[in-house]
């Protein structure tokens, strides 16, 4: 949830033309923690996401329906990781049966 909230900021905030660093000025905090919010490592509380998601000129409900998509992104990245465990275990080349 938090890296997902994370890169849905961070293009939110550069579809806006902000620098991580004007856009944290812009919502009163600081750019080290904005940062660390971006990358998905800060536990964001509700007052610091209601400033974020104001400062990028957005109701919530807009703001957690671009978190949708950034889900099924992770998802895709967790199974894909899950997959490669296993590559060991295939050989290439072996047919397979057929009915």
């Amino acid at each position: 949830m938090l890296k997902a909230f994370g890169q849905a900021v961070r293009e939110c905030r550069s579809a806006r033309g902000f620098s991580q660093e004007g856009f944290a000025h812009y919502c009163g905090l600081d750019r080290s923690y904005m940062g660390g919010v971006e990358r998905g490592e800060r536990n964001v509380t509700l007052v610091n996401m209601e400033r974020i998601i104001a400062a990028l000129d957005m109701k919530p409900s807009e703001f957690f329906l671009t978190l949708d998509g950034h889900f099924r992104d992770l998802a895709v990245q967790r199974d894909a990781a899950h997959l490669n465990d296993f590559a060991p275990y295939f050989r290439p080349g072996i047919p397979r049966k057929t009915p």
